[in-house]
């Protein structure tokens, strides 16, 4: 399994359409900002996107994406500047079901001036954090025609035009292959910026090794074990990995055994000591004392302390 589709599954990130908007003459949304990630895409005409500075609205044209980051409160209208009214006041709330809906005046004999569509993407537990820290706050993408996430905009248009047996799933499942499109281009276009983790996957040499640690965490690994799969020396290897990730070997697998056990505190039932042996410390005490160390309370109060605060990703 590669670190992405891990963080992907780990995050539970999954899409949910909410609206497919047709524009005539002056228009403007208002979105309230309370979905972790959302996702605009124009298929017809053009639409300004802005948070707080009119001045600063970015300008997408038919095929342009955007990505906007967690509970930033943000407009898209006809113009920069443009009077907006809240989502809220045209679309009734619900999770993820597809809505058609109409902004502005038409007039008789006037095609529309913009069509576009809405997603949010839902995440749960700390895992996401990994991957929208990573991201701008606002992120445009403008995939070229034949490219594979235009083709997957063309498929999400279409199908919301349809109303069928099963549209939901299938919304579903195009967000999140849209997602992962997003990232992958996003990514690439930062080459050496890129997040270290990405770039280690991305290596014929490094992958085998990260994808090893994810898969197996609780193994006792060696750092000659996993050059042994990068085909590298020992030193080469502890070289080339602190270079591409950031850390060395073990420590990112130390990183990474504690983000598996803040989310099993989180979000299970499992005792301390089963904890333990799911991410291969010899006793709850050794875990409990790594875990300390690196969070500063101990696992017991720190689930305790995590399941009393709100959910950190609420869709609207």
């Amino acid at each position: 399994m590669d670190v992405l589709t891990d963080l992907l599954q780990r995050s539970r990130a999954h899409g949910a359409a909410f609206c497919r908007t047709t524009g005539y003459g002056e228009w403007g949304l208002r979105f309230p900002g309370r979905a972790v990630l959302s996702v605009h895409a124009v298929l017809e005409g053009e639409a300004h996107v802005w948070a707080e500075d009119p001045a600063a609205a970015q300008r997408l044209a038919p095929g342009d994406v955007m990505l906007v980051r967690e509970d930033i409160a943000h407009h898209v209208a006809h113009a920069s500047g443009a009077a907006t009214e809240p989502l809220e006041s045209v679309i009734a709330p619900g999770p993820g079901v597809s809505r058609q809906i109409t902004v502005g005046h038409p007039h008789h004999g006037a095609g529309p001036g913009t069509v576009f569509f809405c997603g949010a993407y839902l995440f749960q537990g700390d895992l996401a954090q990994s991957l929208l820290d990573a991201l701008p706050q606002t992120l445009k993408l403008s995939p070229g025609a034949g490219s594979p996430l235009r083709a997957t905009m063309d498929l999400l248009a279409g199908e919301m035009l349809r109303d069928e047996p099963g549209q939901q799933t299938l919304l579903d499942r195009l967000l999140d292959v849209a997602l992962v499109q997003i990232l992958r281009e996003h990514f690439r276009t930062l080459a050496g910026d890129a997040p270290g983790w990405f770039r280690a996957s991305a290596d014929a040499r490094l992958g085998p090794a990260l994808r090893a640690l994810h898969e197996q965490p609780a193994r006792a690994w060696t750092v000659s074990e996993l050059a042994e799969l990068a085909m590298l020396s020992r030193s080469a290897f502890a070289r080339l990995f602190t270079e591409v990730v950031g850390m060395a070997p073990l420590a990112y697998l130390n990183e990474w055994r504690m983000a598996l056990a803040r989310e099993r505190l989180r979000d299970s039932d499992a005792r301390l000591a089963a904890i333990a042996a799911s991410l291969g410390y010899a006793s709850e005490f050794s875990f409990a004392a790594a875990f300390k160390r690196q969070h500063g309370v101990a696992p017991g109060r720190w689930r305790s302390h995590a399941r009393k605060m709100p959910p950190a990703s609420v869709a609207s």
